[in-house]
């Protein structure tokens, strides 16, 4: 919108242009006409144009030059933002009587409750003023199981112009009146350990018909929520995380077009999620809580992939989910390789190791050597934090057979090593990558202990190797995290 007005001032400068010439003066002997560039009108007008744009707009203003760079945030002569903390020593009407009068536009209203003592109508006050605020970002949260529990957030008493909206611990009322209007300018929707039911989130999508990303981490639903039957996802959906929630996730015949982001944490056993076969996703996050490994969970886990990942650029994996690139038949001759073989459009990857024992890097050899990486730059690999006892069975299988000759590396740039502890398989997983990524710049190895360490069982070759890449520079030890060098999906929901 931002941009729209500018280039309608630019179009009503060339109309009046060409109105002048019309009368007569053309040419070189034309007047030059003065440019007035939006950039040097006064702040008090410039903040009174952006109280007519929605704050997303506003905030997209600051690209335009210097002197709009951070303007937005004084667009308003008073206060843009409410934030109320309601503790149990609160006189909850002083509070109430305390909200700036008369009622204003704001951009942000922030209701965090920690106290039992609020009542749905009090609640209820605090909700209908952000909304006669024509509020675009609402934040509601309580701290207490009792608040919790009796507390209901009701969608269509809220701002017409609501953008965001965020909701931790608290529940969604089912109970919609007739007549409730649309959310047009909803985009982003974030539900946080919130209880609702299948029909009340069913009516609350029904009012966003532009939302763009839905957010959903611990929620607590009274049954499956099988998207395919009940819920209808608006079109225009781009993002969908699902993370620890209860219920299935099943976006199979879902009419998401855009969808361009799917994050999954959780049991694909207990609460298995199913994308569209058509989705054309440009980054995708997968952890699980138990391992798919055996023929049949693998094809299961196939099956809820989409039929093209080529597209895919960025990809966060877990090791429970690794066995997914082995074929899907143990008979060589009918082996059909999984949809995560098609993979060339790989451009960072992110391993989450919940485990780190000798069949561990042998997924790793499989999955890289199935997947064909040939275009990936970056790959993160997060090891566990503590030391992983193995057991007896798991000690005498420890073992790893041959590197895959077949594994292509060759645009590796960057590769960054959390909690590395020196052990013989975490040693023999660097010197792979030192030995199949010849265009690597910089290997971080983030580690307890920043001086190498003769570990028990590694091949003096491998160690020999770590040695001369830190001494080139190519490896860099560190105590700390890095915070420069970050994945895409920097937010791990599950403890490595």
């Amino acid at each position: 919108m931002a941009t729209d007005f500018v280039a309608a001032a630019a179009a009503a400068g060339g109309a009046k242009r060409r109105r002048v010439d019309a009368r007569g003066v053309q040419g070189e002997e034309a007047a030059a006409l003065p440019a007035v560039h939006l950039s040097s009108l006064p702040d008090e007008l410039r903040q009174r144009i952006l109280t007519h744009l929605p704050l997303k707009e506003a905030i997209r203003t600051g690209v335009l030059s210097l002197e709009w760079r951070d303007l937005w945030k004084s667009r308003w002569s008073h206060r843009s933002s409410v934030e109320i903390h309601l503790r149990s020593r609160n006189d909850l009407q002083k509070e109430l009587d305390a909200l700036p009068r008369p009622r204003r536009r704001l951009d942000r209203f922030s209701l965090i409750v920690d106290t039992c003592k609020l009542r749905s109508t009090e609640l209820r006050r605090f909700l209908d003023y952000a909304a006669e605020c024509r509020v675009e970002v609402l934040h509601v949260e309580t701290r207490t199981s009792t608040a919790a529990e009796k507390l209901n957030f009701h969608l269509p008493r809220s701002s017409p112009l609501l953008a965001r909206l965020s909701l931790r611990r608290i529940s969604v009322s089912k109970m919609y009146y007739k007549g409730a209007q649309p959310f047009h300018a909803l985009e982003v929707i974030r539900l946080h350990f919130v209880s609702m039911s299948e029909a009340a989130f069913g009516k609350m999508l029904l009012l966003c018909p532009n939302l763009r990303t839905l957010d959903l981490r611990g929620c607590d639903c009274s049954c499956s929520i099988n998207w395919s039957r009940f819920i209808l996802l608006p079109a225009s959906m781009r993002s969908v995380t699902c993370a620890e929630c209860d219920g299935a996730v099943n976006l199979k015949w879902a009419n998401v077009p855009r969808l361009q982001s799917f994050l999954y944490s959780g049991s694909f056993f207990d609460a298995p999620f199913v994308l569209p076969g058509v989705a054309t996703l440009s980054d995708l996050y997968i952890c699980l809580s138990s391992s798919i490994s055996g023929c049949f969970n693998i094809k299961e886990f196939d099956k809820s992939l989409p039929n093209d990942l080529s597209g895919l650029t960025v990809l966060t994996i877990c090791s429970n989910a690794l066995p997914a690139a082995s074929p899907l038949s143990d008979d060589e001759a009918t082996a059909q390789l999984p949809k995560l073989s098609n993979l060339q459009g790989l451009r960072e990857l992110q391993l989450l190791m919940l485990k780190m024992m000798a069949a561990n890097l042998a997924d790793i050899y499989v999955f890289l050597n199935t997947c064909q990486c040939a275009n990936l730059e970056r790959l993160f690999i997060h090891l566990p934090k503590s030391d992983y006892e193995p057991t007896e069975v798991e000690a005498s299988l420890d073992e790893v057979g041959e590197e895959p000759l077949e594994i292509n590396l060759d645009n590796l740039k960057i590769v960054k090593v959390m909690n590395f502890k020196w052990h013989r398989i975490e040693v023999q997983l660097v010197s792979f990558l030192l030995r199949k990524a010849p265009s690597l710049n910089k290997l971080l190895l983030v580690s307890p202990s920043v001086a190498p360490l003769d570990v028990a069982g590694v091949q003096d070759s491998d160690l020999l190797l770590l040695k001369e890449a830190q001494a080139d520079g190519k490896i860099m030890l560190s105590e700390s995290d890095d915070s420069a060098t970050q994945p895409y999906h920097s937010e791990v929901f599950i403890e490595v």
